[in-house]
């Protein structure tokens, strides 16, 4: 009898502890996430930071008008900036509005892949929004790369951006998600056969320097890779020569209102009257939207960057190598990228270029593995609504990230790279195996699609001062902002220029989605995390 008690009362403390950081997780959701915390953990990416870091902290003013503010300095305020600015007309007016540092929220903190999640979810977006806007949604973040690229070709980015293909591959550490994964495949190519040259599965993961006996089964593809704060403080480097557009770092929105003609943007420094405004602050949308809270809620992720063994990229490749998108012999360092599956975890790694020659701007890199995940072994609850950055990530997930990428390769993983020039230019920087770990906040959408287009009067509350003038939005990209941002971005700009934009159906803004939405349809557990995830943070 006794021993049956104790085992109800463990049973209802279990639930009663659940019920409670419940409430407490919905607590956060229903809060406003405030605006971005100062003295954030410090990304191995802005490493070191670039000359436009504090722009226009020092001016004490701000300009009285403005056809548009852009609120955020990331990938999709770089966009919208960028698009407004060169197809815009001479006298359109942009002024972007950024709480700290120039590019220092998601943008800077992700995992630098431009690998979309396609068959994936492909099941679910055409059971959910029908085969063509499914197609729309997978073509709309296959468009990411090109783009990308041409980007950074035409802004004479290439070698600070680092913008590459490269081979990448789907790791599963368990048999069970790999025949889903491989099911997914095979429906997702049977729709779309165009891509079938795409994909391949690899028979042998030791021709890709795994350990056969952590990892079962992968499956090969093309993506992208990319330095994301070079790549965007690159663009606003080169905005910033137009006398169109102005940068103010450090200067946060703090509310919006109207008057009878124009809205009125107010920040520390005084106020701006605009025309139109664009919210590109992704997980702290709701702070200046409380509309919006609960449609897209913050999480914090974690990321990582390690010196990689020295036993891995420069092997030959076996005789009996099963796929053909394995990169030359000689030496595959900075030209792979892996997602990795199974287990509870949903982690992810690039890696830098090796040994490259420093430029005019910054250090060479040296093939540092970014590496980002780990939520399953830390507290998922305590992530879900917290927009705080500066806190340390846990030493449980610290040490996952500092220990998991040597399991997967096993014994090609070698001895520990050899220090660099980097810790010199950093005190955080450690001289170790692991040489940063940071946070980084996610803007989860509540119906995993991002928010794209002109805001609704209902959900801004408050009424636009005039019919050409509106408020707008980019954000909600559910840890996949790099094969979303940009072309959402993009295509509010093109939406206030006037000019046709193509985005997918199921990302536009209505009030009719917004009352449908719902975030606990959203927020990822460890089942969920096997078969789709993020690489934000």
């Amino acid at each position: 009898m006794g021993s049956a008690l104790s085992r109800l009362a463990l049973a209802l403390k279990t639930v009663l502890e659940t019920v409670a950081e419940y409430r407490e997780v919905q607590k956060r959701i229903d809060q406003s996430p405030g605006i971005p915390v100062p003295g954030p953990t410090t990304p191995y990416w802005t490493i070191p930071l670039a000359s436009i870091s504090g722009w226009g902290t020092d001016k004490e003013g701000l300009p009285e008008y403005a056809d548009v503010v852009v609120i955020g300095s990331g990938i999709t305020g770089a966009a919208v900036a960028r698009t407004l600015v060169l197809d815009g007309a001479e006298s359109l007016s942009v002024v972007m509005l950024e709480a700290r540092d120039v590019c220092s929220g998601a943008t800077a903190r992700n995992g630098g892949h431009i690998t979309p999640n396609l068959f994936h979810d492909y099941q679910e977006l055409k059971e959910t929004h029908g085969q063509e806007a499914a197609q729309q949604i997978i073509r709309f973040r296959l468009a990411h790369y090109d783009e990308l690229l041409k980007i950074s070709t035409e802004e004479e980015l290439l070698e600070d951006s680092q913008c590459r293909p490269v081979d990448t591959f789907d790791l599963h550490l368990e048999q069970a998600t790999y025949d889903a994964a491989k099911a997914n495949l095979d429906a997702y190519l049977r729709d779309l056969p165009d891509q079938q040259d795409r994909w391949s599965l690899v028979q042998n993961v030791e021709d890709l320097q795994l350990s056969p006996d952590i990892v079962v089964g992968a499956i090969a593809t093309k993506a992208g890779a990319i330095h994301p704060y070079r790549f965007v403080t690159g663009i606003l480097s080169r905005l910033l020569q137009s006398d169109n557009f102005e940068l103010f770092t450090n200067t946060p929105c703090t509310s919006i209102t109207t008057d009878s003609t124009y809205y009125l943007v107010e920040t520390p420094k005084g106020f701006i009257r605009a025309k139109h405004i664009v919210h590109a602050t992704n997980a702290w949308t709701s702070h200046l939207l409380p509309g919006m809270r609960g449609k897209i809620v913050p999480i914090r992720g974690h990321m990582s960057a390690s010196r990689p063994g020295t036993g891995l990229g420069a092997v030959p490749i076996s005789e009996t190598a099963s796929i053909d998108t394995l990169a030359p012999p000689s030496n595959w360092t900075g030209q792979r990228s892996f997602v990795v599956y199974g287990q509870g975890t949903y982690n992810y790694i690039t890696q830098q270029p090796p040994a490259s020659a420093p430029t005019a701007s910054y250090p060479p890199t040296s093939g540092e593995l970014m590496f980002g995940g780990g939520l399953a072994s830390g507290d998922l609850f305590a992530e879900v609504g917290n927009a705080d950055d500066h806190e340390p990530a846990s030493i449980g997930v610290s040490a996952y990230l500092g220990g998991a990428p040597s399991t997967y390769f096993g014994a090609q993983w070698g001895e520990e790279g050899r220090p660099t020039n980097v810790e010199k230019l950093d005190p955080e920087v450690s001289a170790g195996r692991v040489l940063k770990v940071w946070t980084g906040i996610l803007g989860i959408s509540a119906d995993k699609q991002p928010w794209v287009g002109r805001l609704p009067n209902k959900i801004t509350r408050r009424k636009a001062p005039s019919k050409d003038g509106g408020e707008w939005i980019a954000a909600g990209y559910s840890g996949e902002g790099m094969v979303h941002a940009w072309l959402s971005g993009k295509s509010v700009a093109q939406m206030i220029l006037g000019a046709d934009a193509s985005v997918p159906k199921p990302f536009l803004v209505t009030e009719k989605r917004w009352k449908a939405a719902n975030i606990i349809n959203a927020i990822p557990s460890e089942s969920t995390t096997t078969s789709s995830g993020s690489r934000a943070t």
